[in-house]
């Protein structure tokens, strides 16, 4: 593993429809998230084998009480710039990564026995939930995409912020039909990781994400109308992080 950071956010099911404010509570729910690199010409090897032994052993490990749900999401266009997938867990307490540290023993970053000479995890980060919602389910046809950022000020402040200006934004396009659920989480230990703020966003087919351009443009001209709390942190967005990455993924634990 190139560093060890964690973020796993990924559900079997519907994403649970809130979480409590980043750090309200020292064992509070707590998400791990890791990506993973192919080795060349293994991805399409490797994205075979987690989709039928890689989801099997997950969705064994949530029976067990392992953590409370995932995603595993795997990255829609080959590119050696960004990771080829992403394992998101959830767990109910700080406390209860002490079963994934088991399992990292043999299996590193979760992976299946023979996943483990086609890819590796590059980066592990555990991450505070700040908000998650879904009024659908994930299906066949949910296309994803991870936002990455780094963040410029204190993680409380960009907590407000990503309350304040994001939240609302993504709660008008659940409203508009276009976006399924959405997840935003925070590194807990940002120094020197590749990504303080993390985002993920499931749009409910290929048609809704075409649209995602219109419907952002309308909900941030009515929230501007409406909503001054939102139209002063929409000022002063560009002192609260700078964006690194927008990723498409698509799942492999559909339901």
């Amino acid at each position: 593993m190139k560093s060890i950071a964690l973020v796993f956010a990924a559900a079997a099911a519907i994403i649970a429809p809130a979480a409590a404010p980043a750090q309200s509570d020292p064992n509070g729910p707590t998400a791990l998230i890791i990506s993973y690199h192919a080795k060349p010409a293994q991805r399409a090897k490797f994205r075979e084998l987690m989709c039928h032994e890689g989801v099997a052993q997950l969705d064994a490990w949530k029976k067990q009480g392992v953590f409370q749900s995932y995603q595993a999401l795997f990255t829609t266009y080959a590119a050696d710039t960004v990771p080829d997938m992403y394992l998101i867990l959830r767990f109910g307490h700080f406390s209860d990564l002490a079963g994934w540290q088991t399992i990292e023993e043999t299996n590193p970053g979760g992976l299946p026995a023979d996943a483990q000479s086609l890819a590796s995890a590059d980066v592990s980060a555990t991450a505070d939930i700040v908000k998650q919602n879904s009024v659908a389910a994930t299906t066949a046809n949910s296309q994803f995409f991870v936002l990455e950022y780094n963040v410029l000020v204190d993680m409380p402040k960009y907590t407000s912020y990503v309350l304040g200006y994001a939240i609302p934004q993504f709660d008008e396009w659940e409203k508009a039909g276009v976006l399924s659920s959405y997840a935003a989480y925070t590194n807990q230990n940002p120094a020197g990781a590749p990504w303080s703020s993390f985002i993920l966003l499931e749009y409910k087919d290929l048609p809704s994400l075409a649209a995602r351009e219109v419907v952002k443009n309308k909900a941030r001209a009515d929230l501007a109308a409406s909503n001054p709390t939102w139209k002063k942190w929409s000022d002063d967005k560009t002192a609260m992080r700078t964006e690194k990455l927008a990723i498409p993924v698509r799942a492999l634990n559909v339901p």
